[in-house]
C-alpha cells in the first residue's frame, strides 16, 4: 500500500463528501485510509423497520458472535414524502397482484429444501438492548432522498468502518462519506440488470438459467462504485422461493464473509473488483406481475412441472463413459469418434481418471447403484485396443464416494475421492495397485468440499474444490488451497473463494498444460449439473491472485440423446469423459 492516512484525516475528507479515501488510485497503488487494526470492524446497519428479513437476522448473528466486526450503530429511518414507493415492492417481494400473492402463497409450501430467506423476523431479539437505534428522517431533494445535516453529523460521530444498507429504499448517496468503508448493498440482479418485482421471480418465469448476485459498495462519486463480489447460481426453474433461497443465503454469507476478509487483510480485501461492473440501463426494466401477466406465466409453470413430473414419472438419469485413444491433443479431438461404455442394468458410471501403466490403462470411476442411491469406487482395466475387463470395486464408506482424483507422488498412488457426504476432504494411498487403498488422512475437516482436484506448480501443490453453504449448493464457489506437500497442511487462497460462477467454477477433471498454458476443465451447472463442460485458460495462480478465461465449450451434442457432460481426463493416448442421459425405467 502506498500511502496509509489515520482516522481523524480520513474524518477530514469524509467530511467534505468525497470518497479519495476509498477510490484514489495512483498506478497500481491504491490510497485507502485505514482503522486502528487493533479493534472490530464498526458496523451501521440502515433500516426502515425492525422487521427484517431472515437473511437480515443471520448476518446480524454472526457479525455479534464474530470476533472480527461489531454493531456500533442502527440508523432506523422515516421517509418523507417517499418518491419511489415501487421500489418497496422490489425489495420486500410484495405485489398487488391477487394471482401472485396465491402463487407466492403456494410457492411458500413447495418442497424447497432451503429456508425461505424473506421470512420476516423482528430483529430486536437478536440485536438486544444494548445497541438503542439511531432515528433519522430521510427527505426527497433533486429526485434524490437525503438526510438532515444534524443526523449526518451524529452519524459521522460513530467512526464508522462500513454501513450496510439494509433499508426498503437505498440512500447510498445520503450516506456518502458516513463510513471509511463505504456503504455496502446488494441483491438478486442488482448490477448487472435493474429489475423491479418480486426478487428472483422473472428469472424463474422467463426460464433465464442463471440468476445473479451483487454485493456493491457505493462511494459519494458514483463513478467509484465498486462490485465487492459477484456470484451467478443456477435458476431454480420450478420455484421463485427456491431461486430467492439460493441467492440471498449466499448473500447472507457474502457480507459476513467480507467484513472477516476487511479484519483480516485491511484495505486491500476491497481493492479489485470480482469481475467488471457492467451496468444496463438502457431498455425496458421488468416490473411487479399484473394477474393478466400471472395467468399467462402460472400456465407457463403448469406446463413446466408437469414435463418436470412426466419425465421424472417415466425415465431414469444415467451417465455412461466415452473414450477415445489416439494422439490428438484433447481440444482437437473429434467427439463423434467417441467410443462408449455402458453400465449393467442398476447402475451407473461417471467421473472416470484414467491412469497409463504398464502398457495398459486402469480407469477408477464411481458407479452408483439405483437400488441404493449410493455410490462407491471401481476400477476397470483396458488395454491399447479399448477392451475392457469387468469392473471391481476397490473402495467403498457408509457415505457417497465420487470423482476418484488420481495422483502420484513420491512413487506411491493417492486418491482423493469426493467424500462431501463425510464433511471432509480425505486422502487415500494405494497399498497394492489397483484393488487395495487405506485410509491414509483427513486433508481439510467440516467442509462441504466437492470435486477435489491438485495440481503442482512452482513448488507448490494446489488444491481446487467447489464449496456450499448450508443454505446454498455446491456448484457456484470454487475455492483454492495450496500447500509445500499434498498432504498438507493446506492454506486457503485469501481471495476465497476465487470465482462464483455455475457456469465455470466446479472442477470437471485434472488440470493439464499444453503450449505453456495450463488449462482447468470446469463444468456449467447452470442448466444442471455438468450440463456442458467449460475449458478455462489459467492466467494468473499464486497465493494473493487467480484468474482464468475461458477458451472453448464442449457441448453434449454430438450424438442425440445426450444432456450433460462433466468430467474429462487423459492418460497418454486415452482420453475419457462420461455422458448423461435418460433411459426408461424400465430400461435402469
Amino acid at each position: 500500500m502506498g500511502s496509509v492516512k489515520t482516522f481523524s484525516e480520513a474524518q477530514d475528507i469524509n467530511s467534505l463528501n468525497t470518497s479519495e479515501s476509498v477510490c484514489q488510485e495512483t498506478g497500481s497503488e491504491t490510497f485507502m485510509a485505514e482503522r486502528d487494526r487493533t479493534g472490530k470492524v464498526q458496523v451501521a446497519l440502515l433500516i426502515s423497520s425492525f422487521k427484517q428479513p431472515a437473511w437480515v437476522n443471520r448476518v446480524i448473528q454472526e457479525i455479534i458472535g464474530s470476533s472480527f466486526a461489531e454493531i456500533a450503530l442502527i440508523v432506523e429511518y422515516e421517509a418523507i414524502g417517499n418518491p419511489a414507493k415501487s421500489s418497496k415492492n422490489s425489495l420486500t417481494g410484495r405485489c398487488d397482484s391477487l394471482l401472485w400473492d396465491i402463487y407466492s402463497r403456494w410457492d411458500n409450501q413447495s418442497l424447497c429444501p432451503y429456508s425461505d430467506p424473506l421470512d420476516e423476523l423482528d430483529i430486536r431479539a437478536t440485536i438486544g438492548s444494548e445497541c438503542q437505534p439511531l432515528n433519522v428522517k430521510a427527505f426527497e431533494k433533486g429526485g434524490e432522498l437525503n438526510l438532515e445535516n444534524s443526523d449526518m453529523t451524529r452519524i459521522r460521530e460513530n467512526k464508522l468502518d462500513v454501513i450496510i444498507d439494509l433499508g426498503n429504499i437505498r440512500l447510498t448517496r445520503a450516506l456518502c462519506g458516513m463510513a471509511l468503508y463505504g456503504v455496502w448493498n446488494g441483491g438478486a440482479s442488482y448490477n448487472s440488470r435493474f429489475r423491479n418485482g418480486p426478487p428472483c421471480f422473472w428469472e424463474v418465469m422467463k426460464n433465464e438459467s442463471t440468476t445473479e448476485l451483487t454485493l456493491q459498495m457505493s462511494a459519494s462519486d458514483k463513478s467509484c462504485d465498486k462490485v465487492l463480489y459477484r456470484s451467478w447460481t443456477a435458476t431454480d426453474l420450478y420455484s421463485v422461493k427456491g431461486n430467492r433461497s439460493k441467492v440471498y443465503w449466499k448473500l447472507a454469507n457474502a457480507i459476513v464473509r467480507t467484513l472477516r476478509n476487511l479484519y483480516e487483510l485491511g484495505p486491500q480485501a476491497l481493492a479489485e473488483d470480482p469481475a467488471p461492473a457492467v451496468i444496463i440501463e438502457s431498455g425496458p426494466r421488468d416490473i411487479c406481475p399484473s394477474n393478466a401477466q400471472m395467468m399467462v406465466l402460472l400456465a407457463r409453470m403448469a406446463i413446466k412441472r408437469f414435463r418436470l413430473w412426466f419425465r421424472n414419472y417415466t425415465r431414469k438419469e444415467q451417465w455412461i463413459l466415452a473414450y477415445s485413444i489416439n494422439d490428438t491433443p484433447i481440444t482437437e479431438r473429434n467427439l463423434n469418434e467417441l467410443q462408449y461404455i455402458e453400465p449393467p442394468k442398476g447402475k451407473f458410471w461417471a467421473d472416470p481418471f484414467p491412469i497409463e501403466r504398464d502398457g495398459k490403462f486402469f480407469i477408477f470411476f464411481e458407479e452408483f447403484l439405483y437400488e441404493s442411491m449410493k455410490a462407491h469406487i471401481s476400477v476397470m482395466e483396458m488395454d491399447s485396443n479399448g477392451s475392457c475387463k469387468a469392473p471391481v470395486k476397490v473402495l467403498e464408506r457408509d457415505y457417497h464416494l465420487s470423482y476418484p482424483f488420481m495422483f502420484e507422488w513420491e512413487d506411491n498412488f493417492y486418491m482423493i475421492p469426493e467424500t462431501k457426504g463425510n464433511k471432509a476432504i480425505e486422502l487415500y494411498r494405494c497399498a497394492e495397485f489397483p484393488h487395495k487403498w487405506e485410509f491414509k488422512k483427513t486433508l481439510v475437516k467440516d467442509i462441504q468440499a466437492v470435486d477435489t482436484t491438485l495440481f503442482e506448480k512452482d513448488g507448490l501443490w494446489w488444491l481446487f474444490c467447489n464449496i456450499g453453504g448450508k443454505d446454498f449448493a455446491s456448484n457456484d464457489e470454487l475455492n483454492i488451497f495450496y500447500s509445500k506437500t499434498p498432504l498438507g497442511p493446506w492454506i486457503p487462497h485469501k481471495r476465497n473463494p476465487v470465482k462464483s460462477d455455475v457456469r465455470s467454477s466446479r472442477p470437471a477433471g485434472r488440470l493439464f498444460c499444453r503450449n505453456e498454458d495450463l488449462f482447468r476443465p470446469a463444468q456449467d451447472c447452470s442448466k444442471r449439473m455438468g450440463g456442458a463442460m467449460c475449458l478455462n485458460r489459467v492466467t494468473s495462480l499464486t497465493a494473493e491472485d487467480f484468474k482464468e478465461e475461458l477458451v472453448t465449450r464442449i457441448e453434449p451434442n454430438w450424438i442425440k440423446g445426450l444432456h450433460g457432460v462433466h468430467t474429462l481426463n487423459t492418460a497418454g493416448r486415452l482420453t475419457m469423459m462420461d455422458c448423461f442421459r435418460y433411459i426408461p425405467k424400465s430400461l435402469a
